[in-house]
């Protein structure tokens, strides 16, 4: 188990387990990985934020659209804040083996039936990422938005996941032989999640005044 606790402590415990099923997924699940008072802040800021359509891709060559909080929003920055931890990282890095972890860069999404959210099948192969994350911050149930990962080549699933508890997450692998996507929600919801990529560079200290000079200059 993973969590992340008051005044940044984070609960790391059977990290082999974890090791060993993202060895063999490349995906691994951390349930609960938001310790309940500071989940409860964070959805309490997503709740009140502005959302926008942001489309996936560029403008010739899209590939998926969802709801989106700007970055000059209060619940982003709680997000970012939240997780970038150097105890996380290296939590994050014993369970994957990954490069060492500089910063975590994260978004804010929700999607809604009926709204064409999806993104279709792609990778992530850019800006230094190695890891990415998904956590669920949805207050209903709903069906569909299940996220699945695939091997390029055979295009065989190794990893399928679908509604979780409000709290809950799951890492995958970011790589060439590797696709992900994110299927429409077909009923309930809204889907809400934060989700995001742990990068090797830069360190946290550029990362976070670039980062806040952004946030501040509204060009979100």
């Amino acid at each position: 188990m993973i969590q992340i606790q008051q005044h940044g402590k984070v609960l790391a415990t059977d990290l082999p387990k974890l090791r060993s099923e993202f060895a063999q997924h490349s995906c691994v699940r951390l349930p609960q990985l938001i310790e309940p008072s500071l989940l409860a802040h964070l959805c309490r800021k997503v709740e009140a934020a502005r959302l926008v359509t942001k489309f996936e891709g560029a403008e010739n060559d899209r590939f998926g659209q969802i709801l989106f909080v700007p970055q000059t929003e209060p619940a982003l920055f709680v997000f970012q804040m939240l997780m970038n931890n150097r105890k996380l990282f290296q939590a994050i890095e014993e369970i994957t083996e990954c490069l060492s972890i500089g910063n975590f860069f994260g978004r804010l999404h929700r999607s809604v039936p009926g709204g064409d959210h999806q993104i279709a099948w792609h990778g992530d192969n850019t800006d230094r990422r190695l890891l990415g994350l998904t956590i669920d911050l949805s207050a209903a149930d709903y069906d569909g938005g299940v996220f699945q990962l695939r091997r390029k080549a055979s295009e065989e699933i190794i990893c399928e996941v679908a509604r979780n508890q409000s709290g809950d997450a799951f890492v995958f692998r970011i790589s060439p032989e590797l696709q992900h996507r994110l299927t429409a929600v077909a009923d309930g919801g809204p889907r809400t999640v934060g989700v995001g990529w742990f990068r090797s560079q830069p360190d946290f200290a550029t990362f976070a005044k670039n980062y806040f000079q952004f946030s501040c200059s509204g060009k979100a």
